[in-house]
């Protein structure tokens, strides 16, 4: 599916589950969401005074972990009703804006902190990473994760949830909204069709990302990266 295509796609999923997102979120991934956000804060050691990115940040949710820090958020996503929503949800959440996450509507070495959750498997690795490595100071990380094909030892449980857990909440959902039924039939199929996890590392590197790091989590259902932006990148 070509970026245009995976846009279109990424805006009609997210437009239907904005209103339920918080509590989907928990429930579709068996509540491994919050360590996996847990971990991905943890891992950025955010500290006061920064200022951070948050792409494809939904209503916010992600704001509420790192409330507390001292630190200023921005939060960008491409679909509207989830802006909408976060805004009237977390009023203490900072910024919120409407955005394609390849194309940042801030200037360069503007932030000290990029994160996101969910995201690279909608873009173009290579347009995400070269629009994070702008709006980055020298020095500056970027830290993310998403949704991975079943892969390894686990790959037949790890394919179970996504082929046949997801698919059954969304035969479930059906009956209470067909918006939220297409989300869960149609993710499926978009993990199983993304490399992005694949070709992330070499991407970051070549972006000129230095101390390039990797965790699988739970089993392999998600994978992060992380990666440091060198002073001396172009």
């Amino acid at each position: 599916m070509n970026r245009g295509g995976l846009q279109t796609t990424a805006q009609h999923l997210f437009h239907g589950l904005a209103p339920s997102y918080d509590s989907v979120l928990d429930y579709a991934t068996l509540y491994q969401d919050r360590y996996w956000k847990r971990f991905l804060i943890e891992e950025a050691d955010l500290e006061k005074g920064l200022r951070v990115l948050d792409l494809a940040c939904g209503t916010g949710v992600l704001e509420d972990y790192i409330e507390g820090r001292g630190c200023e958020v921005v939060g960008l996503d491409l679909t509207e009703r989830m802006i909408r929503i976060g805004k009237e949800r977390r009023l203490r959440a900072g910024s919120l804006v409407v955005a394609d996450a390849e194309r940042i509507p801030f200037g360069d070495e503007t932030f000290d902190v990029v994160l996101s959750c969910y995201l690279p498997k909608y873009c173009r690795t290579g347009g995400l990473a070269s629009e994070v490595q702008r709006v980055l100071k020298p020095g500056g990380r970027v830290l993310l994760y998403d949704f991975t094909r079943p892969r390894g030892f686990l790959a037949p449980f790890h394919a179970f949830y996504v082929y046949g857990v997801l698919k059954i909440l969304g035969a479930v959902a059906g009956h209470i909204s067909r918006e939220l039924e297409f989300t869960f039939k149609e993710l499926p199929e978009i993990i199983r069709r993304s490399t992005w996890d694949q070709t992330m590392p070499e991407v970051l590197q070549g972006r000129g990302f230095g101390q390039v790091g990797k965790k699988v989590l739970s089993g392999g259902v998600v994978t992060a990266f992380w990666g440091t932006k060198s002073p001396a990148s172009p």
